[in-house]
């Protein structure tokens, strides 16, 4: 099973129009794949959904193009905009609490990822940046990407601030 089709089948599906329901027997047919093989990579569509989100959140925000955090975050809201029918099924499809928990889960580890090779970072305010994250990029989504992305980035650029200040905080006491 090549996972990259599946990604473009269902690229393909969730891009045109609002759908209220999209299963696997659906997403195997198009795609001509068995629903043993999806079945096996996957432990349904809602995870599937799960999985493809996080991989754009990762392939944007770990990009080494962008010099700054924010710049990424920048680039991952245009993105969401960009394909924003794309997103916004994906997110009410794919709505449940696990999604939401692993999402930010992601979110986490990447602010980790980004923060570590900064220096000294506190575990709990990255719990706390990356649920924020989440929370609003859920809600823009939500809300099809009613407001403009330069509110949503500023929202989201106060919060990355804080690790700007904790890295010179710890630089100064010398942590």
């Amino acid at each position: 099973m090549n996972l990259k089709h599946l990604e473009e089948v269902l690229y393909k599906n969730l891009s045109t129009e609002r759908i209220k329901n999209f299963q696997v027997k659906t997403l195997c047919e198009v795609a001509k794949v068995s629903r043993g093989s999806f079945y096996y990579h996957f432990k349904g569509i809602e995870d599937f959904y799960e999985a493809i989100f996080i991989k754009d959140l990762n392939r944007i925000l770990l990009s080494n193009r962008y010099d700054n955090f924010s710049s990424r975050m920048l680039q991952l809201l245009k993105a969401l905009k960009d394909d924003q029918t794309f997103y916004i099924n994906l997110v009410h499809l794919g709505n449940t609490k696990a999604f939401g928990k692993n999402v930010e889960k992601a979110l986490f580890e990447i602010l980790r990822y980004y923060a570590r090779s900064r220096g000294c970072y506190s575990e709990p305010t990255l719990i706390r940046i990356s649920k924020a994250m989440y929370h609003t990029i859920y809600y823009w989504i939500m809300h099809d990407c009613e407001d403009q992305i330069h509110q949503i980035h500023t929202c989201l650029f106060l919060q990355f601030q804080e690790l700007d200040r904790q890295k010179e905080l710890h630089d100064i006491i010398g942590i």
